[in-house]
């Protein structure tokens, strides 16, 4: 008898464990099952993903030194056509959310274009805010040997001379480029 119980208690014992091993091997599946649900999730919110909102920055620098900068905000869906739209700016920072782009405009700017006049101030070749006579310098160059000047060129210099397009600007400064004193070395 002591054998069939024996034999009895074995087989029980053997068929939990078998259970208990099933039973595990079930458990895992459904993690594993679960993982690769999880998994398939992320993959498919990549392709489906919502679309990204970016602060742009655009900075135009002109050649009178004046640099123009606008700020907005840009929805992004597809990034290959984001950096496509900006090809001929330059990335100068970019962090998350945000992207600032640089741009050479080899033009003068509009507020030049709109306000700008050269003049003179205590011999200097100056762009002036409106006319020269009580406006705000807004950029000086270099000094001029005024002995050297036409009496047009003091008068047009006094008046002020309307900076209409990048011709003008680079024309002027040119011209009076060649007025720079000449600085002597005594010994």
């Amino acid at each position: 008898m002591r054998k069939i119980v024996r034999g009895c208690l074995y087989a029980v014992i053997t068929w939990l464990a078998f259970v208990s091993i099933t039973g595990l091997s079930n458990e895992q599946t459904v993690i594993d099952a679960a993982e690769t649900k999880t998994e398939k999730q992320k993959e498919e919110s990549l392709v489906k993903s919502e679309p990204l909102t970016l602060q742009v920055t655009l900075q135009k620098h002109y050649i009178d030194g004046k640099v123009v900068e606008q700020t907005h905000e840009e929805t992004v869906w597809a990034m290959q056509d984001f950096w496509s739209y900006y090809d001929g700016w330059q990335v100068v920072d970019q962090k998350e959310g945000k992207v600032t782009f640089r741009k050479e405009i080899s033009d003068i700017s509009p507020y030049i274009k709109e306000n700008g006049y050269f003049g003179i101030k205590n011999n200097i070749l100056t762009i002036f805010e409106g006319r020269p006579v009580n406006s705000q310098v807004i950029q000086s160059f270099y000094q001029i040997d005024t002995k050297e000047l036409e009496s047009y060129q003091a008068e047009q210099l006094r008046e002020g001379i309307k900076i209409k397009s990048k011709e003008v600007y680079q024309y002027v400064l040119e011209a009076y480029r060649k007025m720079i004193p000449n600085k002597t070395i005594n010994s």
